[in-house]
């Protein structure tokens, strides 16, 4: 029997002026959500406690206002977990579960807080559920092309976006958060770079512009978003994954190519985007070379420009995370042993400050400031 979902979040919650900063790490291969607090002041970061989630843990999605997690787990039955995140100590204490659409590669929360959105990469479709009920026919479900791999609202919650990796378009959406549905745009899709393979989202503070990372080409493609309709115009596209690095073009992966398991190439294999929260650096990783590269942006005219790629310890980077000041920038890897913390410079560089153990198979990472009890 499926349990309902047990809450709605709060609306009108503001952080008080005295938070600690927590991450949340999921690791699949192990099934845990690793919290960890980091130091604000010095990038220090220290493991404080792992909850066993279940089979196949993988995306996460937390609440702007620091009060709840959800965890959605990749094995059948397919399942979204509950916590809420407790005051002070930022410990999770599981409330609820219920039912997914699809295995999900990607899970995210509507600005509002009231709605769950999901991409489900071997299911080619996306999902969007309200976060306080169980109930699997209040489900929407929406197909794409071949291999979504992502959604989001944009930070003004109005329009939603979506990486369709497998056919090199980005799908647009105006969000009815009083209805619960996602209505097309247009066409309702933008055509991406060719053979770049959109994957996951970044946007511009002030809703201006969007951010997408081709897995594939390791570049970002800059889209300008129509204030009125959401419509999207590309601008750009800025390569990030430099020469020196001497990898081949990526290829898609998938069950059909064993995942190039058979392929001893060197390819691009870009993974996760996140934009700093000032808007002015923009971060994407990239697996095969275990580096993340970093950009410039122009905030008037969300134009970037490559600044340099820095190798990472952690062997075969996924997520990364920026903090809420700034500073710091976290990042995680498949194939590590920890996670670490490093320092952002003013001109986009990094510094390793940090480490702290990760669970097995460590990569997707929400970070987020919790009040005080």
């Amino acid at each position: 029997m499926i349990k309902p979902l047990l809450f709605a979040v709060a609306t009108g919650l503001t952080l008080q002026a005295q938070a600690t900063t927590f991450a949340y790490i999921s690791s699949p291969a192990d099934g845990l959500i690793s919290q960890y607090r980091l130091d604000e002041s010095n990038g220090a970061l220290s493991l404080v406690q792992q909850t066993r989630a279940g089979e196949q843990v993988n995306p996460l999605a937390a609440s702007a206002d620091g009060s709840r997690l959800y965890a959605a787990l990749r094995a059948k039955p397919f399942t979204v977990i509950a916590y809420r995140i407790e005051p002070g100590s930022g410990h999770l204490q599981a409330l609820s579960q219920g039912p997914l659409a699809e295995s999900l590669a990607y899970l995210a929360l509507d600005r509002s807080a009231g709605y769950l959105m999901g991409a489900s990469y071997g299911g080619d479709l996306l999902s969007l559920q309200p976060v306080e009920t169980g109930d699997a026919a209040q489900i929407r479900t929406y197909k794409t092309g071949m291999h979504a791999h992502s959604v989001r609202t944009d930070p003004s919650n109005r329009f939603a976006y979506a990486g369709n990796l497998g056919v090199d378009q980005v799908l647009q959406y105006r969000f009815d958060a009083a209805k619960g549905s996602l209505e097309p745009i247009g066409s309702g899709q933008v055509a991406a770079p060719p053979h770049s393979g959109p994957r996951h989202l970044a946007f511009a503070p002030d809703s201006r512009f969007l951010y997408v990372v081709g897995e594939m080409s390791g570049t970002v493609s800059v889209f300008a978003i129509d204030p009125d309709s959401g419509a999207l115009t590309p601008m750009e596209e800025v390569a990030g994954i430099p020469e020196r690095l001497k990898l081949a073009h990526g290829e898609v992966r998938d069950a059909r190519n064993n995942d190039l398991k058979d392929d001893p190439t060197p390819r691009i294999w870009a993974a996760d985007i996140r934009m700093a929260p000032d808007g002015r650096l923009l971060f994407i990783s990239e697996r095969t070379s275990s580096s993340v590269s970093v950009f410039k942006v122009d905030p008037g005219t969300g134009r970037l420009t490559f600044l340099d790629n820095h190798a990472v310890q952690e062997k075969q980077p996924r997520n990364i995370a920026v903090s809420p000041n700034g500073q710091w920038l976290l990042v995680t890897g498949e194939k590590s042993d920890t996670v670490g913390s490093y320092a952002i410079a003013p001109d986009g560089g990094l510094r390793r400050v940090s480490e702290a153990p990760s669970g097995k198979g460590a990569l997707w990472i929400e970070m987020v400031q919790v009040p005080q009890g």
